[in-house]
């Protein structure tokens, strides 16, 4: 567990600007899974009550908003084999976030039952290389141990690097992380920036995050 602010800086782009949820009710999770519940546009776009169908009362309710839960679409190359990119590796994530070991691995079972054999077997080897990779990121940066400096979020930054390439080789880290790393070094490029001493690094992040979203281009259409 890395230091909120640095959670904040590491996935900024994917999942720090987006509602945080947890299956287990262990407390939030670094993911944008707000964005994969089916929303009812008569409602009143609280996640919640889209997740729960609010404006139309059902007689059965889900047990869980995660019944209701859109989950991702894997996609093969022309080749056979998995596509591996940054949003793939977001699906990954998400599901290995959400659920248990089994009921993740039945998850891409069925959201991969299209694909060609080869996908489906990186998907499956994707998710063990994820899983060992997090373990890792929990040990290496337990919860208690932040002091909260810049300094320490630089290192924490680097160290995430360093595991990311060896779970999943420098190639690999790079197609499926160097994008969120690549906003992460700006965003810390920002925080240098700010003179005033009295910011925490909280604060700064906040900022930073802010002054960041004003330099994007506009979406397209």
């Amino acid at each position: 567990m890395i230091s909120s602010a640095t959670v904040a800086l590491v996935g900024l782009g994917m999942w720090a600007l987006s509602p945080q949820v947890s299956s287990t009710g262990a407390g939030p999770h670094r993911d944008g899974v707000a964005s994969w519940f089916s929303h009812d546009s008569r409602a009143s776009g609280n996640v919640a009550s889209a997740a729960y169908g609010a404006s139309t009362p059902s007689p059965v309710k889900p047990a869980s908003p995660l019944d209701t839960m859109i989950l991702p679409t894997f996609r093969a190359t022309d080749k056979g084999t998995l596509v591996m990119d940054q949003q793939t590796r977001l699906d990954v994530e998400r599901i290995h976030a959400l659920f248990p070991r089994d009921e993740a691995l039945a998850k891409l079972d069925s959201q991969s039952v299209g694909l060609p054999s080869q996908a489906q077997r990186d998907l499956k080897a994707l998710y063990q290389q994820y899983s060992q990779y997090a373990q890792a990121v929990a040990q290496t940066f337990p919860p208690g141990l932040s002091n909260g400096t810049l300094e320490e979020a630089t290192q924490q930054l680097k160290g995430l690097h360093e595991l990311r390439q060896q779970y999943f080789g420098a190639e690999g880290a790079e197609t499926l992380f160097g994008e969120e790393e690549k906003t992460s070094q700006e965003l810390l490029e920002l925080m240098r920036k700010q003179a005033d001493p009295k910011l925490s690094l909280e604060d700064k992040a906040e900022q930073a995050q802010a002054e960041w979203k004003k330099r994007q281009p506009p979406a397209q259409p």
